[in-house]
């Protein structure tokens, strides 16, 4: 039930509706949902007329189409940069609409969409189609922006996902290969792999960002690979396009590293003396002939294969970023170098990282531990930062 007042008399209604099994758990979970969308739509003057309009406003496949095509990514003609979405996400969207959501609610009046109408897509998904809690949960967030967004245009009048209800994902714990691991793969792979697995653990870069790398990232001299830009999946195929970080880092080789990278170079300068190709700074660093850069896929196929064969075939390629992580801050490498060798910020680290911070939780226990106890050692402390701060005040 919602009370609101009628836009032509001034006098009060009362709106009375019936939701099944309502004296069930997943009945009143419904009925919350749609309490909500009716107090929405009493507050915004669109009940209960606009529900009985026919027709009448866009489809959420024209919502969604127009949506898309506000943040599609485009390269600026002058500066080159990426505007709008990242061509992976525009992919990602597009897939999860195409594929999950069009099919199902497509051709409905957007505004006439509630929160109950997403629950039931959502487990409509989940149950009928198999689709994981992680993948429905993308789904919501999509929806979610996408009625944001339309809202701010004045193509609808409330967001339907504020009511929706989506599954709950458990949280995934962290599989993190150790260095043996990562060296049982090496030792079956081919020596380009190698290499590739060898920069993947000991840098931490991202599958994408490694395939983009060019011989003139490389500085032998100073033992250092600055990375620029990176590989991505796109609606039309694959684009390169910036670092995830949206800029260029530098990072330090170790001498292991550097005399893999060395071979590794010795042997893309021979190849292609054989095929013909020109070897230079805009060469690949990471090509079958020369010209092109690997297939975006082929490492995570080629890691499948070669860590099956060494009997870890549950770990997956960008684990070895978090093997590049954890190893560094068990060693006491400050956070933010972890954080600039690894291209994201700190407050990245942390929310990821933080368990493998070796001492920090023992620390803070025993911490708590001597100011309890009243310690001469903790009461100087805290003496010492109250006088600092009154006099930093």
């Amino acid at each position: 039930m919602a009370n609101g007042f009628d836009p032509v008399t001034g006098r009060r209604r009362t709106l009375y509706e019936t939701v099944p099994a309502a004296n069930t758990r997943a009945g009143a979970k419904l009925a919350d949902a749609r309490l909500a969308e009716l107090i929405v739509a009493v507050e915004s003057g669109r009940y209960p007329e606009q529900r009985e309009k026919p027709g009448g406003g866009p489809s959420v496949a024209e919502v969604a189409s127009a949506w898309q095509e506000a943040n599609r990514p485009r390269q600026d003609r002058r500066s080159g940069d990426w505007l709008g979405w990242s061509p992976k996400t525009a992919k990602t969207v597009a897939d999860n609409f195409r594929l999950h959501i069009l099919p199902a609610i497509g051709t409905w009046n957007a505004d006439r969409v509630s929160g109950v109408h997403l629950d039931r897509l959502y487990r409509t998904l989940e149950q009928e189609t198999g689709l994981s809690p992680s993948v429905i949960v993308r789904c919501h967030g999509q929806l979610r922006a996408m009625f944001n967004w339309a809202v701010r245009k004045r193509m609808i009048g409330a967001n339907p996902a504020l009511a929706a209800d989506p599954p709950r994902v458990k949280s995934r714990q962290l599989d993190v290969p150790s260095m043996t691991e990562v060296r049982s793969v090496q030792q079956v792979t081919t020596p380009e792999f190698a290499t590739f697995i060898q920069l993947a653990a000991t840098v931490g870069a991202r599958r994408g960002t490694l395939v983009a790398l060019r011989w003139g990232d490389v500085d032998f001299e100073r033992a250092t690979i600055t990375f620029s830009r990176s590989i991505a999946e796109s609606e039309y195929g694959t684009v390169e396009k910036g670092t995830k970080a949206d800029r260029s880092y530098a990072v330090t080789l170790g001498p292991d590293t550097k005399e893999m990278l060395s071979a590794h170079a010795d042997r893309a300068k021979e190849r292609s003396a054989v095929v013909g190709v020109a070897f230079g700074r805009e060469s690949f660093v990471f090509s079958d002939d020369g010209v092109e850069h690997w297939s975006l896929a082929w490492p995570s196929h080629a890691w499948q294969r070669y860590s099956s064969r060494a009997g870890i075939a549950h770990l997956r390629l960008h684990d070895l970023r978090h093997t590049a992580a954890s190893q560094m801050l068990m060693a006491g490498v400050p956070i933010s170098v972890v954080a600039e060798r690894l291209g994201c910020t700190e407050g990245n680290i942390l929310r990821t990282y933080r368990h493998f911070i070796p001492g920090s939780d023992q620390e803070a226990a025993e911490l708590m531990d001597r100011l309890l106890r009243g310690s001469t050692a903790s009461g100087a402390g805290l003496s010492s930062a109250r006088s600092s701060a009154t006099g930093a005040t």
